[in-house]
């Protein structure tokens, strides 16, 4: 089942009446941002126009992957780049998330995306001007690290408290989960018995994809930072193993592990993990880059030998989620079932209050937290009242 953690945190869920608390990227930032990378600023509540909804925040989701498109100051990596480097023209290119500058709202989903499956907040209507749409509605749909927010109603989705915890449509069965659903169904090709490794293991990803993994007969090895993780990883996602990247050796712990190799790298790190990995798969392997979390603060950069792509057969495959979002509707059905079956754990890491978002972040990016899908509660959640 559903676990969620709290997590005690600066900051309370009272919001001040006719204020609208946003947070906004203060200047450009070197590393893993600090709250002094961001200004916090304090605005009337919006008004929503024909076709939108207004609505309170209660849950907002953190996310590793937003970094890249935050501004940098000096060395900038390469995973920042838009999909266009390299090409004369591409104009054609479809622009789901652009960069973000100094003075831009700081965002928990896609913008200018108007897909109603890359929202990043869950919260509640105060006034509707969109005929699908009443006060009182619970909804997934907000972009925005902000109290109140004013939504394009096509662009979200009502979620129903009496289905799920509406949390959990931001971790179970949230953006993160979903890339976890859509790279293993559509990529892995996985049979049982095979070998398969997971990188950041105890995060939002990893947890959909070692429980699916499970569930096929692969042995599957995560490998996480810190013993509290890698507890998590083994004893309640099921894994056969897992690695400590702070305190072990992760090639000799392979070898061990798994001497005849690896068929399948689902990796979301990058990095200077990135070889021990890669050297270990076997012939006609499948390398699935789902994410580049060491990669996203500029401290690390990786390298593949194409020599070894070549001589192995390997096949490796990057992809992004919302190139699959059709799929959104049979992943959320699948997922619910396994979960009112009790087939499925997810955990929450929660932190408490707006003034907690720059610190949760700050801990998705470093793996400075016991695993789990981090959220920032940002006012009262009614549904359970």
């Amino acid at each position: 089942m559903s676990e969620q953690q709290a997590v005690e945190r600066k900051g309370t869920w009272r919001l001040k009446d006719g204020v609208n608390r946003i947070w906004r990227i203060g200047r450009p930032m070197a590393g893993i941002p600090t709250v002094d990378d961001y200004r916090l600023e304090e605005a009337s509540v919006p008004q929503p126009g024909e076709g939108q909804l207004l609505i309170r925040n209660i849950y907002i989701a953190i996310a590793p992957g937003i970094r890249p498109i935050m501004p940098y100051a000096g060395f900038e990596p390469e995973v920042s780049n838009q999909p266009s480097k390299g090409r004369v023209d591409a104009s054609d290119d479809e622009i789901l998330m652009s960069h973000m500058t100094v003075g831009d709202r700081m965002r928990s989903g896609m913008v200018p995306s108007m897909s109603p499956h890359t929202g990043g907040n869950v919260g509640r209507v105060i006034e509707s001007r969109h005929p699908g749409f009443k006060a009182g509605d619970y909804v997934f749909g907000g972009r925005f690290w902000q109290d109140f927010e004013v939504v394009d109603g096509d662009a979200t989705l009502r979620v129903d408290p009496e289905d799920l915890p509406i949390e959990a449509n931001l971790g179970m069965v949230g953006l993160s989960a979903f890339t976890g659903w859509v790279g293993y169904r559509r990529f892995c090709e996985a049979k049982p018995g095979e070998t398969m490794v997971i990188s950041a293991a105890a995060g939002a990803v990893g947890m959909m994809v070692i429980q699916m993994a499970k569930a096929e007969g692969l042995q599957v090895i995560g490998i996480a930072s810190g013993a509290e993780k890698c507890r998590f990883v083994t004893e309640e996602l099921g894994a056969d193993a897992c690695i400590d990247r702070l305190t072990a050796d992760v090639g000799a712990e392979l070898d061990r592990l798994a001497p005849k190799g690896i068929d399948i790298y689902f990796d979301n790190v990058a990095g200077n993990l990135m070889t021990p990995v890669f050297d270990r798969l076997k012939p006609f392997g499948r390398l699935i880059v789902c994410g580049m979390a060491a990669e996203y603060n500029g401290f690390e950069q990786s390298s593949i030998s194409t020599g070894m792509i070549l001589g192995k057969r390997l096949r490796i495959q990057g992809f992004v989620v919302t190139d699959y979002e059709s799929e959104n509707d049979a992943f959320r059905a699948d997922v619910s079932k396994m979960w009112r079956e009790g087939k499925i754990t997810y955990k929450h890491h929660m932190y408490n209050g707006l003034e907690s978002a720059p610190d949760a972040l700050a801990a998705s990016l470093s793996g400075a937290y016991a695993g789990g899908k981090i959220i920032v509660q940002v006012s009262e959640d009614d549904s359970k009242a």
